[in-house]
């Protein structure tokens, strides 16, 4: 064999070798990209029913909870169930209500509040009276001028005063009782189911004995 036939054949030794770890780098490539979309493919599979999931379920807050609200949605309820969760709600806000009432009626200072409100309303509610029955009694029995110079002054100052104790009992609530009111629903809202009813419990035990007393 000669020279060049011997380079030739090495030549084409060579040229095989290369085309076979040419084929197995494609293939091992091949594999790795497979194996990177599969891994894609299963994350994004292991994700969707993660989202669905996640988008079906409602948080229900510790608020919803004490007044009585389940956390469904209101489309997926039936006829019955929206029935009884706005009993529920309802019998909630009632109790809430009746505490608050119980703890105002405890409290002193909306006490004298309540007290303070009563006077000037009635006050000016009776001032009003008076100014009305002297023009009803002016304008029906035609009184002389010299009664009618003292009667109609007098009517006209209990109607203004009438005014103010009428509007001074309405800023003396907002100012003094209000807050009060407030304070008080803030106090029930935060407290439980539980703690209501005790509230309520011992108001109705408390009236019972006072009148079992008062029966004595």
């Amino acid at each position: 064999m000669g020279l060049r036939e011997t380079i030739e054949a090495a030549k084409q030794e060579a040229k095989e070798a290369g085309s076979v770890f040419s084929k197995k780098d494609e293939e091992a490539k091949s594999e790795a990209e497979e194996e990177s979309t599969g891994f894609s493919r299963r994350s994004a599979a292991r994700a969707k029913p993660t989202t669905a999931a996640a988008s079906s379920v409602r948080v229900v807050s510790a608020e919803d909870a004490r007044h009585g609200k389940s956390g469904k949605k209101s489309s997926e309820m039936t006829k019955e169930e929206r029935k009884a969760e706005r009993n529920s709600v309802r019998d909630a806000e009632d109790r809430m209500n009746m505490a608050a009432n119980v703890l105002l009626k405890q409290d002193p200072t909306y006490q004298r509040s309540q007290k303070v409100w009563w006077i000037l309303l009635g006050l000016g509610l009776a001032l009003t009276v008076l100014s009305f029955g002297i023009n009803y009694m002016l304008n029906r029995s035609g009184a002389d001028t010299s009664s009618a110079n003292v009667l109609v002054p007098v009517a006209l100052v209990s109607l203004v005063l009438a005014y103010v104790c009428i509007i001074g009992a309405f800023i003396y609530d907002l100012v003094k009782a209000r807050p009060v009111r407030r304070r008080i629903d803030a106090e029930v809202k935060g407290m439980t189911k539980r703690r209501l009813e005790q509230i309520i419990r011992e108001d109705a035990e408390r009236e019972a004995a006072e009148r079992a007393a008062k029966k004595k």
